[in-house]
C-alpha cells in the first residue's frame, strides 16, 4: 500500500475485503467492486482513503450473504428493501447493492429499475495480492456522471476526482489483453 492512503481506516477496509472475497468465493457467490475500491483495483494502487466498501452481487443471494456475513462477525446496519444491505465490522462500513435481471434482459437493482446497470466484466483486477471483479471503468464513469440525476445528490470532491481519473483510465491504452466477455453468469 501507498505510505500516503495507507492509514488505519484503509488497512481494516482491505483486510475486510480480503475476508468477504474469502467468504464469498467459498461460497461460490460472485461479487463486483464499485465506488472507490474498484477504482483503486482498476488503477492498480491504493489512491486514497475510503469512507466504505461498495460491491454489488446477484439479489438471489441476499439471505446466504446476510448469513454469511453474520456468521463472520458482521452487523446488520440498514436494510433497503430489496435493493441493498449495508454491514459493519471493526468501524467500516460495507454496503452491498443487489442486481436481477429484468423482463428485458438488463440488470438493475429491485426497486431502482430507473436505474440500469451497465454489463459486468468477468475477468479479475489485482491490488496487493487480492483479485476482485471491479465494474468497468467505463460502468465506474457512467455512475458518477449521472450520480446527481439519479441520486438527487450534488457530486462531492472525491467524485469529481474519481471522474478525472476514470476518463483517464478509459483513454489509456490498455495494458494487458481484454478480459472475457462482460456478461455475468447467472450463478
Amino acid at each position: 500500500m501507498e505510505a500516503s492512503a495507507a492509514d488505519t481506516n484503509t488497512r481494516t477496509q482491505f483486510r475486510l475485503l480480503t475476508e468477504i472475497d474469502r467468504i464469498f468465493r467459498q461460497a461460490r457467490i460472485r461479487f463486483w467492486l464499485r465506488g472507490g475500491w474498484a477504482l483503486d483495483f482498476l488503477i492498480g494502487q491504493i489512491t486514497r482513503s475510503h469512507s466504505d466498501i461498495d460491491l454489488v452481487t446477484w439479489r438471489r443471494h441476499a439471505r446466504r450473504v446476510q448469513g454469511l456475513l453474520e456468521n463472520s462477525g458482521y452487523q446488520v446496519g440498514t436494510i433497503t428493501g430489496r435493493a441493498a444491505m449495508h454491514f459493519l465490522k471493526d468501524g467500516q462500513d460495507v454496503g452491498i447493492a443487489f442486481i436481477k435481471k429484468d423482463e428485458q434482459g438488463r440488470f438493475v437493482t429491485p426497486g431502482r429499475e430507473v436505474w440500469p446497470w451497465p454489463p459486468f466484466p468477468l475477468a479479475k483486477k489485482v491490488l496487493e495480492g487480492i483479485a476482485c471483479r471491479t465494474m468497468s471503468a467505463a460502468a465506474l464513469l457512467e455512475e458518477k456522471e449521472n450520480y446527481e440525476k439519479y441520486s438527487g445528490r450534488p457530486l462531492r470532491p472525491k467524485d469529481r476526482e474519481s471522474i478525472r481519473a476514470l476518463r483517464a483510465l478509459r483513454s489509456a491504452p490498455r495494458r494487458t489483453p481484454p478480459g472475457p466477455p462482460t456478461r455475468p453468469p447467472d450463478a
